[in-house]
């Protein structure tokens, strides 16, 4: 893949290993973390954040067979668990890449071939893939009838576990537990996410999937302590000029000069995802002052209103940073940090850092 280089994603990977420390204090004696490093983990390179913490996971989970084909390319031998859906036309590359699937419907028993092993899923609340609750003892029986497949595992999402004292969470962990007393004691079982593993005293089986809290942030608005941020996100001014008192900037001349002063111009706009929808919205910091990006970001561009101030082309503009990330961004266009990280185009460059 041909590298953009308009501007930088910097991961600092040492920032990983404290999140994994303070979600550990979460998790209970004899619980594995199963780490979710699914759309390119979330933005932040599914291959380099595998490799640093395979030794600190029980395995980890992806959502479709060509991201874990690429961790297998890469040399992660843990399990690898797939969320996605079965194909008949991909089924073979469960096996010989030694993929775990994941078996939702009874069709699918059908499409796997011998040697496949796969997890369970059943939907105990969350309205979306999985088996019905009552549903468990006849999939109980088909296991049997189905020898050559390896059933490894049995999980279930959680639709509410970002809020804390959600009564749902309780209810569905109840359904979970009920469900499990069909199935062998020796299955990887996982429910909780990382907003059931931070926020509820509920019993977490024997493994955990962590996502979002792996890489900063919280999954609702109620923060955990001991996490921070793994990625920020440069650029640099490509331009600076004048910009007259009441001049128009951008497509739609929605936004107008205050007073005249000096218009930065940065090469990132929605083509890397930088968002259009937070035009007028967020802020950039330029060697430690703060700036508003105005007027309409565009396919490739956005510009900064710098008043009196004035930086020579080239010069390092701070887009995501550890005073204004990816919550902040979000907040601003009531949608979610993991929108805003998974949008960052992947052909920007990622560096790693510790």
């Amino acid at each position: 893949m041909i590298k953009k280089t308009n501007s930088t994603v910097t991961v600092d990977l040492s920032k990983l290993t404290t999140n994994i420390d303070s979600l550990e204090e979460h998790i209970q004696e004899g619980t594995r973390i199963m780490a979710v490093v699914k759309a390119d983990a979330y933005g932040h390179g599914a291959t380099e954040v595998a490799a640093h913490i395979e030794n600190r996971v029980g395995g980890f989970a992806v959502n479709d067979i060509q991201e874990g084909i690429e961790l297998r390319e890469h040399g992660i031998t843990k399990p690898i668990l797939v969320f996605a859906v079965p194909e008949k036309a991909s089924a073979s590359q469960y096996r010989v890449h030694n993929l775990t699937a994941t078996v939702s419907a009874f069709e699918h028993f059908n499409w796997l071939p011998n040697g496949t092993s796969f997890h369970l899923n059943f939907d105990t609340g969350m309205g979306r893939l999985g088996f019905l609750p009552d549903e468990a003892e006849k999939i109980s029986a088909l296991i049997s009838d189905h020898p050559t497949l390896f059933c490894t595992g049995i999980y279930s999402h959680f639709a509410t576990a970002d809020t804390p004292s959600s009564e749902q969470v309780l209810e569905q962990q109840s359904i979970f537990k009920e469900i499990r007393s069909y199935f062998s004691d020796e299955l990887a079982t996982h429910i909780a996410n990382t907003g059931a593993t931070a926020f509820y005293d509920t019993k977490q089986f024997n493994m955990v999937r962590l996502g979002i809290g792996l890489y900063g942030y919280p999954p609702g608005k109620q923060e955990i302590p001991g996490i921070s941020p793994v990625l920020d996100w440069q650029s640099r001014l490509v331009q600076v000029k004048k910009v007259a008192k009441k001049n128009s900037v951008s497509y739609g001349a929605n936004w107008t000069a205050p007073r005249s002063g000096n218009l930065g111009i940065i090469p990132v706009g929605y083509d890397d995802g930088l968002k259009r929808s937070l035009s007028d919205k967020i802020k950039v910091r330029i060697e430690g002052n703060i700036y508003n990006v105005v007027g309409t970001i565009t396919m490739n561009y956005c510009m900064v209103y710098l008043d009196g101030d004035y930086y020579e082309p080239g010069t390092a503009v701070e887009l995501l940073y550890d005073k204004n990330d990816a919550t902040d961004w979000a907040s601003s266009i009531d949608t979610i940090p993991y929108e805003i990280l998974t949008s960052i185009n992947p052909k920007i460059r990622r560096n790693y850092e510790n």
